[in-house]
C-alpha cells in the first residue's frame, strides 16, 4: 500500500517463508491509537470497579460476580403480581419481553424508581395489555420482594415477602 495507507500499514518487511506470502506490520499510527483505546478502557474499567456505581456501566463494578449470599441469610428476588377483574388473590406474572416488554433485570434495575412512582407499573399492565391482547387485562400490579431463607446453604422453605409498591387501575 505505498502511498495510499494512511499510516495504518506499511510496506512488508519480512517473509513467512511460505511463498509469496508477506507479513503485514501496523504502522505507528495505528498502533497508537490501539494502544491509546486499550489504555481508557483499562482505565474505565478498574474506576469502574474500585469506585464505581451500576450507571457507570458498562464501566461498573459487577456485583453480581463480587458479592455472595451468607450461608445463613436471605436470597433475594423480585416479582410481579397482577390480579384481573374477578380476581382476588395475586398471582405471579411473567418478566419477560413477550409478556411485559421487559425482562427480569430491566425491572428488577428500577425498582427505587417504581417505588417512589407506583403508577409505574401501570405501564407494565398497559406493556401486557398491547402484547398480549387476548389475555385478560391486568386492574391492579405489585411490585413484591421475597426472601428465601437460607441455613448453612440450605433452604429452609421460609419465604418473606414485602411489597414494595402497588398499582390498580381506576
Amino acid at each position: 500500500m505505498a502511498g495510499g495507507g494512511v499510516g495504518l500499514l506499511r510496506e512488508p518487511t519480512q517473509r513467512s517463508g511460505r511463498g509469496d506470502e508477506q507479513v503485514l506490520r501496523l504502522g505507528a499510527s495505528a498502533r497508537a491509537w490501539r494502544t491509546l483505546l486499550l489504555l481508557a478502557l483499562t482505565v474505565g474499567f478498574v474506576a469502574g470497579s474500585l469506585v464505581g456505581q451500576d450507571t457507570w456501566w458498562p464501566f461498573s463494578p459487577w456485583r453480581m460476580f463480587s458479592t455472595s449470599t451468607p450461608p445463613s441469610g436471605a436470597v433475594v428476588a423480585m416479582a410481579v403480581e397482577v390480579r384481573t377483574a374477578g380476581e382476588t388473590r395475586w398471582r405471579p406474572a411473567d418478566l419477560t419481553p413477550a409478556s411485559i416488554g421487559l425482562n427480569r433485570a430491566e425491572v428488577e434495575g428500577r425498582v427505587p424508581q417504581i417505588q417512589s412512582e407506583p403508577e409505574r407499573l401501570g405501564t407494565l399492565a398497559l406493556a401486557h395489555a398491547r402484547l398480549e391482547p387476548r389475555s385478560p387485562r391486568w386492574t391492579a400490579v405489585r411490585l413484591v420482594r421475597r426472601e428465601s431463607v437460607l441455613l448453612d446453604r440450605r433452604p429452609t422453605g421460609e419465604v418473606r415477602s414485602t411489597v414494595l409498591a402497588r398499582w390498580e387501575a381506576p
